[in-house]
């Protein structure tokens, strides 16, 4: 469904079809709260990748606002190591504001922004941030991220929220008690089996990576 299907669904349920005393303006966020609360109690992944470019001798780049976790950062489209501030220490010496230029191998994060070592000694070289990203702000005319089968959870959120605005206690209980309780174990038991996918359920063996050094998780 889209956003606005959506309100016309909580709507219909809460018997307020053409009610001026509730606004799209009123609903659409309801229905981004929705999203993120799906986002924080399930651990929904929306994948995103974000690109943006290198400028020579500049090491820090701003992480998407949005990026809730990053999964991978290349340069170049070559795989950068995460690493720790204690990391970039050794790689250092000790000495944070170095100016060493050279092809970026590692990163880490810190205050949503991207540092890399070394810096980049090169313009325009593409950085590539892949992402499991939050949801963002709803509008009438936005594509949802999270997936339709979780839209009728987003219509019993909203009917919930609507309820208990109007201090209608039982009906506000009755729908959160179902998001809760009825949707929330739904949505979870999907969602581990959309993730494990073809793989086999096993946990892989550290020795067996390719790589093991500074950086190497």
């Amino acid at each position: 469904m889209t956003p606005a299907e959506i309100e016309l669904a909580s709507r219909q349920l809460y018997n307020a079809v053409g009610d001026p005393n509730w606004s799209s303006a009123e609903i659409m966020p309801l229905i981004y709260k929705a999203t993120l609360e799906l986002f924080t109690e399930c651990g929904f992944t929306i994948e995103n990748i974000y690109q943006t470019t290198s400028t020579a001798s500049t090491g820090e780049y701003a992480l998407p606002s949005n990026a809730g976790q990053v999964k991978r950062i290349t340069y170049d489209g070559k795989k950068l190591f995460p690493i720790t501030m204690r990391d970039d220490d050794t790689l250092t010496l000790q000495n944070q504001a170095t100016t060493d230029t050279g092809e970026p191998e590692y990163y880490y994060i810190f205050n949503d922004t991207i540092f890399l070592r070394p810096i980049p000694d090169t313009s325009s070289v593409a950085i590539k941030i892949f992402t499991f990203a939050e949801p963002q702000a709803v509008t009438a005319s936005s594509t949802l991220e999270v997936p339709t089968w979780t839209h009728n959870a987003i219509v019993d959120f909203v009917v919930s929220e609507m309820a208990a605005k109007d201090q209608n206690f039982q009906m506000a209980q009755y729908y959160q008690n179902k998001f809760q309780n009825v949707h929330i174990p739904r949505i979870k038991k999907r969602l581990k089996l959309i993730k494990r996918g073809d793989s086999f359920n096993i946990v892989q063996s550290e020795e067996l990576h390719p790589y093991g050094t500074v950086g190497g998780q």
